[in-house]
Order: structure tokens, then C-alpha cells, then sequence
């Protein structure tokens, strides 16, 4: 493959990590600006901490209507789902350079990366 297409990949791996960032920003500074509520004490709800899992999370933001927590969870997947694209993305530029040590390496991190994420995750 010519240098002038493997920048070319770069480039664009380049630009979808920088405006994907940008775009979960956006989800979460609206999500979180929708969650706002300047008519009661906002230290109120923080006197007694309850923690839940991520389901209980969802399934009380769904039940409720809670849009702004929803989207505000749109963007932290965003978010967190990017670094894993860009290994992903890396990996597979590496199997067009034909450098399949790289290629290799590039694919254990994805699924190490996969594998905490999985088990990081208290459903």
C-alpha cells in the first residue's frame, strides 16, 4: 500500500477520533445541563449515597424518564466505546501495511481491552 493512502487512513482514524470526541461531549454537557434543577437544594441528594448497578441505573432512568441521564449514558459509551475503535482501526491499517507482528499485538490489546471492559461491568 502507497505512503499517500496510509496517511490517508491516518488522517481519517484521526479526524472520526477528534469529532467523536467532541460528539460525546456534547451528549454529556447536554445530558448533564438537562439534569439540572435549581428549584430544590442540590445538596440534598447527596446526603445518603446509594449505590446500583448499571441495570437498576438504566432501568430507573427509563422508568422515570430521566432523558437527560440517558443521554448523558449515550455519551460516556461514546466515549469510552472510542479507544477501542482506535485499536480497532490501528489493528486493521496494520493488516493492510502487511506488518502482521503489529497486526497481532494491535488485536490482543482489543480483546484485553474488551475483556476488562466486560468484566468491569456489574450488570
Amino acid at each position: 500500500m502507497s505512503d499517500d493512502k496510509l496517511l490517508s487512513l491516518e488522517l481519517k482514524i484521526s479526524i472520526l477520533l477528534r469529532w467523536g470526541v467532541m460528539l460525546a461531549g456534547a451528549f454529556m454537557l447536554i445530558g448533564w445541563a438537562s439534569m439540572l434543577d435549581f428549584t430544590q437544594n442540590p445538596l440534598a441528594a447527596f446526603q445518603d449515597y446509594k449505590g446500583e448497578s448499571l441495570h437498576d441505573s438504566l432501568q430507573n432512568a427509563l422508568t422515570n424518564h430521566q432523558w437527560g441521564l440517558l443521554i448523558a449514558y449515550v455519551g460516556l459509551v461514546l466515549l469510552i466505546s472510542l479507544p477501542l475503535l482506535r485499536v480497532l482501526m490501528t489493528a486493521v491499517l496494520f493488516v493492510k501495511q502487511k506488518e502482521k507482528v503489529l497486526a497481532t499485538i494491535a488485536f490482543i490489546v482489543f480483546a484485553t481491552l474488551i475483556l476488562s471492559f466486560s468484566l468491569g461491568i456489574e450488570l
